[in-house]
């Protein structure tokens, strides 16, 4: 066996047991402190309190893993690198702060938007159509993951399966340690979040996730966020049907789109067609992957059929929309309850 084979190996073993060692420091914490998801008729998916901070235990580990990277390199690491490292940290924090006491829609969107605007000052994006574009799908995202995440591991199925397209896509080999780093901390997270989860990822987990593969998403398109850019929407394609899905069934019912509802997708496959979570989380992870394909197929039949191929994806979400539109959800036993997760307010 090479060195280098040694070397990555080994690389692997400390990365796995820093996450693992993160993520069982923060569920001990949690438990002290009480930290739990309780049981919610609402959104239901658990039947007993399970801890949250796992969310939180994987950025910690991440950072230092990549702070780690840094120093092995001998390089300062690019300001981009930098700014996102500080997002991350930022939101985990804030999603920490909102796990154990839950604060306002509103201030969470506020939040959301003042962190995705800086990231993008500090990495250098010119103000301008282009910077408010990239504020719209930070923002967005950062969202979407937060609301999808309503049902054992399905965030980090999906934030795995954005990470792998942005990969597919030809990501800038500066990502490659960023990237890298997060797919082996997903990876032992699902063993604590997989059904039935013993811990989970919490707002920490889930705004920083969301604003992370956002971040990367659009760093590997990088200046072009242009039409011709719309197949790199797949790599997010099943939290943005969600959001798609959620919002305009609470809107229609008279209720706040920024409360809790049984209306996400995963809840309606369970509740209506008798789904297990492992059959949800095995469909979707199909679903994300086909979605996730997209830019690396486009990339390769080149422009216009880029665009083209870019449509036929936004056709086949709208199909799976409607598909899901049409599983009622289960009627709700409490009104609009407040939710974990915030979603955007609709136009």
């Amino acid at each position: 066996m090479s060195e280098s084979t040694l070397a990555l190996a080994a690389g692997l073993l400390v990365a796995a047991a820093t996450f693992t060692a993160a993520i069982l420091a923060a569920r001990r914490v949690a438990l002290g402190f009480d930290l739990v998801a309780r049981p919610n008729p609402i959104v239901r998916s658990h039947r007993a309190p399970v801890p949250y901070l796992g969310g939180a235990g994987l950025i910690a580990a991440y950072l230092v893993l990549l702070a780690g990277s840094w120093a092995l390199d001998g390089a300062l690491p690019a300001r981009d690198a930098l700014a996102r490292s500080a997002g991350a940290l930022v939101f985990a924090a804030f999603g920490t702060w909102d796990d154990a006491r839950p604060m306002g829609p509103w201030f969470k969107l506020l939040v959301q938007s003042l962190v995705c605007a800086a990231y993008l000052l500090v990495s250098g994006a010119p103000p301008g159509p282009g910077f408010a574009l990239k504020l719209l799908v930070l923002v967005t995202l950062v969202n979407a993951y937060n609301i999808i995440d309503v049902m054992d591991g399905l965030l980090c199925v999906l934030a795995g399966i954005a990470i792998l397209g942005v990969i597919g896509l030809g990501s800038p080999g500066a990502l490659s340690p960023e990237l890298g780093l997060m797919l082996i901390g997903l990876v032992v997270l699902f063993s604590f979040n997989r059904p039935p989860a013993r811990i989970y990822a919490g707002d920490a987990g889930s705004l920083a996730l969301g604003f992370l593969v956002a971040a990367w998403g659009l760093a590997a398109v990088g200046d072009a966020v242009t039409v011709g850019a719309l197949p790199i929407v797949g790599v997010w394609a099943v939290p943005l049907l969600e959001l798609a899905l959620v919002i305009p069934a609470r809107l229609l019912q008279g209720r706040s789109p920024l409360r809790g509802s049984p209306d996400h997708f995963a809840l309606r496959l369970q509740d209506q067609l008798g789904w297990s979570k492992g059959r949800v989380l095995g469909v979707t992870s199909i679903l994300g992957g086909l979605f996730a394909a997209a830019p690396w197929v486009a990339a390769r039949l080149g422009a216009p059929s880029a665009f083209t191929h870019g449509l036929g994806c936004v056709l086949a979400a709208g199909i799976a929309w409607l598909a899901l539109w049409r599983i009622p959800p289960r009627a709700r036993s409490r009104t609009d309850a407040p939710a974990g997760a915030t979603a955007l307010p609709m136009p």
